[in-house]
């Protein structure tokens, strides 16, 4: 089935999020952090609204909400299948939705765009679309997606931050909300031609008490190359070999899992953050010698 496109205008400023995945407590938060202004700012959710998270009835409700003020566009992601604790007017809202939109200098899509030509595109194309930003396309004109958790693009350091990729004209902004452990829901704002961004997570402070320097950063385990062999079991964490590579790194137990007889890895890093003694950063998990951290969106240890 070919994509629905829809052609907005866009207004001073523009307020763009994706991939909420029933958080509609950090979307709140988000909102107000960014200081969107109804009507006034245009509100852009580029799907992914519901599922993995706690609220997706409540993240439904309010997004259907918001969309009833001007200038707020909402499009449909690959997770907004239609279930069962729907109601008949949230199921006719939600098949109502576009899969593109097209806004002249940018277009907004939730997985990615197999070409610059939107006409005929397929939806799931459009809605599904993994390591879009690593396909190799250009285009003449900005595109900005979300599904693809910007981590996985992060092949050295993981960082949940929006990308901006100028010779490409992509511009990836899921923060990995309720995929990563540190994932984070991001907003990304369009001013006068310029990029800003905030974000918002569930993390508890912390407090750094040793200073540290950054170390590593050799390699972060991404989904598209998550298998592994362990090395060396250990109570906490475990000596691991990412297959890809050949390259050996400590890996949380709870981060390793078999499937199909073949052992995998998640939100493995070996990077070490840079912190000061008395910084405060966000703990990630906690270990009986170091903690798995984030300091401005990107992930990394601090030994104790």
């Amino acid at each position: 089935m070919n994509a629905v496109v829809k052609r907005i205008a866009l207004t001073k400023r523009t307020v763009c999020v994706s991939d909420i995945h029933g958080h509609v407590h950090l979307l709140n938060r988000l909102l107000d952090k960014v200081m969107y202004t109804p009507g006034a700012d245009t509100l852009l959710i580029l799907g992914d609204i519901y599922t993995k998270g706690p609220y997706s009835i409540e993240t439904l409700q309010r997004v259907m909400q918001l969309s009833c003020i001007p200038n707020v566009h909402v499009l449909r992601g690959n997770c907004e299948d239609l279930l069962n604790w729907m109601s008949a007017e949230e199921t006719a809202w939600m098949e109502g939705l576009p899969h593109i939109l097209d806004a002249g200098e940018y277009v907004f899509v939730h997985g990615g765009l197999p070409s610059e030509n939107l006409e005929h595109l397929d939806m799931w194309a459009c809605m599904k679309n993994n390591a879009f930003m690593e396909q190799g396309l250009v285009f003449s004109r900005w595109v900005v997606h979300g599904h693809w958790p910007v981590k996985n693009y992060c092949h050295r350091i993981p960082c949940h931050n929006p990308i901006v990729n100028e010779r490409q004209r992509i511009i990836a902004v899921d923060g990995g909300c309720a995929i990563n452990r540190a994932g984070q829901l991001n907003a990304f704002v369009i001013r006068d031609g310029a990029f800003s961004f905030d974000s918002e997570d569930d993390l508890p402070a912390y407090r750094v008490e040793k200073a540290q320097e950054e170390s590593g950063g050799t390699l972060n385990i991404t989904w598209n190359d998550r298998f592994i062999d362990i090395l060396e079991r250990g109570d906490e964490l475990s000596l691991i070999r990412h297959k890809a590579t050949g390259l050996k790194l400590t890996a949380p137990n709870n981060a390793l899992w078999e499937a199909d007889g073949q052992w995998q890895s998640g939100d493995v890093t070996d990077y070490y953050l840079p912190v000061a003694a008395g910084e405060t950063v966000k703990l990630v998990q906690a270990f009986s010698d170091r903690i798995l951290a984030k300091k401005d969106g990107i992930v990394g240890w601090i030994n104790l």
